[in-house]
């Protein structure tokens, strides 16, 4: 029985004829007795670490046998080494490519010899060549030589006929909604509805957030049109004249208003009857316009005004619609009776109620750990630019979308500037302390969770109703360790900063594919504009234009794709057709459709390629039109 290698070799000729047929050119085995004219072709390739050796030195019964892969030789160890030469490639080429090697996978462009391949003259037999004349023509045939190596060997290639495997991939000339992605499709309820538009929940939040920012206010008297560069001053808090801030000793006002200067709008802080004494204290303020944090509402200017008839300074940051405090969010209902989180003993419930359940109402641990993620965050990035909020308190945290931003900063550093103040450790402590405050006052679901008669009720209240991680956290933040810093609480946090990643990642792919649908909507409607400033036009170059030629076919696509009825007579109304008609129009597919005018006397079958056709010519027409109208040219 003939061995692998043997019935390979057995099969040579008639493999080599099937391959010269597709434009593959092969080298034999080269011996000494047997001079071959070469004709290296681009396709083959050549190993890289050859071994060398003189063509006038080949011994006469020397003979080098190769299988598919590697060549092996006789007398190699008797024979001496120069330098470099062409007929390392010669003596270790293949006798035959494998079948699996690239040259028989790539798609080459031309089965003909390439020009840049090496063509040595079949007038002079291989072994009478010079070493110098084969060394130039290597020379001048290695520019145009492509590298590749596959699985550790190399292949080299012609440029000119060398394809690239990711250039065999074609794309699309046109642009459509492909649909949801998997990764999105299962990461909510399937629905048998096509879903071509934004989600009527982001939908709604957007146009929610639309209208505030466009609100103005109707009937105020003592808000003035502008106040430095900012106009249409609209209140955001009801306040009395009477009601002076117990966070900053001054009475404190919001305003939503809207830059002269780069049109975009912002919120007002302003305390009236503010002097400002020392201007050394805008040196902090410079030093807060430069932390940049998603969970720290940006201060952006600070002024003093004299618009309000009073001495006011004011504070601007960045505006954010539809946020709500903390504790408008979540301490607006006031706790009695048995729906007291306080109610520990279970002495005050209705008798349905079990003792010591968790209360209605309550949050859930994992809302509480997020917004924990969420203040150290902020607290790690305004430490590190060596600032302070001089504590947190639930009325001066935003939270917007389930995202919490620390609000009001630099304020108190204007009201409290000491110019004496050498260090901040003590003030960033207490950045920890009511950072533990507010969480147990989350836990607990009421502001009053941190009162100091309260405070053990409180403790207790979390030990029964959640982990031992989020309990420990809290009395550790709570109790005022020495030297405290974010690098001690963040090990407390743990593994819960992944969940907390995935959710933003989660909601960031969703809002990626609202956006990507979004994206063809807007292409549909300039393809809806276009459509519609062609048709019906009258007076256009002649009376009839509207109605004759490419217009005409337009006219009954138009109808073809929006005025369809059903059998009976009814309109009949399908927003897929609608919307898969529009996408092949502009996409131009060859798909051919049935055109039939209203009263029937018209059949017209045409494909979507035809009418795009029509489509841009009769549009290009009026743009021709309209250029030549306004700039008078042609």
């Amino acid at each position: 029985m003939a061995s692998q290698s043997d019935q390979h070799f057995s099969s040579y000729p008639q493999q080599q004829q099937m391959n010269n047929r597709r434009g593959f050119s092969y080298v034999k085995a080269v011996t000494a007795n047997q001079p071959t004219d070469l004709n290296l072709a681009a396709r083959e390739f050549y190993p890289k670490a050859a071994p060398s050796f003189p063509p006038q030195n080949l011994p006469l019964a020397g003979v080098m046998h190769s299988n598919a892969t590697t060549p092996s030789f006789d007398m190699y160890s008797s024979m001496p080494k120069p330098s470099h030469n062409l007929l390392d490639a010669v003596h270790t080429s293949p006798a035959l490519t494998p079948s699996g090697s690239p040259p028989m996978q790539l798609g080459l462009a031309s089965h003909q010899p390439s020009s840049h391949s090496l063509n040595i003259t079949s007038a002079i037999p291989v072994h009478q060549l010079s070493l110098q004349q084969s060394t130039q023509q290597l020379t001048r045939q290695q520019a145009d030589l492509v590298q590749e190596s596959i699985q550790g060997t190399t292949y080299f290639y012609a440029k000119d006929e060398y394809v690239s495997p990711t250039s065999r991939q074609t794309f699309p000339g046109y642009s459509v909604y492909t649909g949801i992605p998997s990764h999105i499709y299962h990461m909510k309820p399937n629905t048998n509805s096509q879903d071509f538009f934004l989600q009527d929940e982001i939908k709604k939040e957007i146009l929610h957030k639309q209208a505030i920012v466009m609100s103005e206010v109707e009937g105020v008297t003592d808000i003035p049109s502008e106040v430095d560069k900012y106009c249409n001053l609209v209140p955001l808090e009801l306040f009395s004249k009477h009601h002076v801030s117990g966070r900053f000793r001054y009475t404190h006002s919001v305003y939503k208003a809207v830059n002269q200067k780069d049109g975009l709008t912002y919120c007002l802080h302003r305390l009236h009857g503010f002097k400002l004494t020392n201007p050394k204290c805008m040196t902090v303020i410079d030093q807060w316009k430069r932390v940049s944090s998603p969970h720290i509402v940006a201060l952006r200017e600070v002024f003093t005004t004299k618009a309000f008839n009073d001495n006011s300074i004011v504070f601007v940051y960045d505006f954010h619609p539809t946020a709500q405090t903390l504790a408008a969010r979540h301490f607006t209902n006031v706790s009695n009776g048995y729906s007291s989180p306080f109610n520990i003993d279970g002495s005050a419930r209705p008798f349905s109620a079990g003792k010591g359940a968790r209360h209605a109402g309550q949050l859930s641990e994992s809302s509480i750990w997020s917004y924990i993620i969420q203040l150290s965050g902020a607290l790690r990035i305004m430490h590190a630019h060596k600032l302070t909020a001089f504590g947190l308190h639930p009325t001066k945290l935003l939270v917007c979308n389930n995202k919490l931003q620390i609000n009001c900063n630099g304020i108190l550093d204007v009201i409290n500037f000491d110019s004496n103040m050498s260090t901040l450790s003590q003030p960033q402590a207490e950045d920890f302390h009511s950072f533990g405050m507010i969480v147990l006052a989350l836990a607990c679901n009421s502001e009053l969770a941190f009162r100091p008669e309260q405070l053990k009720a409180s403790l207790e209240h979390v030990k029964q109703n959640y982990s031992p991680d989020l309990n420990h956290l809290i009395r550790y933040l709570i109790s005022r360790p020495m030297d405290v810093n974010i690098n001690q609480v963040m090990p407390m946090i743990g593994a819960r900063f992944y969940v907390e990643l995935e959710s933003v990642e989660n909601r960031m792919l969703k809002i990626e594919h609202e956006l990507n649908k979004e994206v063809e909507n807007g292409r549909l409607f300039r393809a809806l504009t276009k459509l519609n400033t062609i048709l019906e036009r009258v007076g256009f170059t002649d009376i009839s234009w509207a109605e004759t030629g490419d217009r005409y076919l337009l006219k009954l696509f138009r109808d073809y794709v929006f005025h369809q009825t059903t059998e009976t007579g009814a309109p009949w109304l399908d927003m897929t057709h609608i919307v898969s008609s529009l996408n092949k129009l502009d996409a131009g597919v060859q798909e051919k459709i049935c055109l039939t005018s209203a009263d029937e006397t018209n059949v017209i079958i045409v494909s979507y390629q035809e009418l795009k056709r029509c489509f841009d010519n009769a549009f290009n027409e009026i743009v021709q039109a309209n250029v030549k109208q306004t700039y008078g040219t042609s």
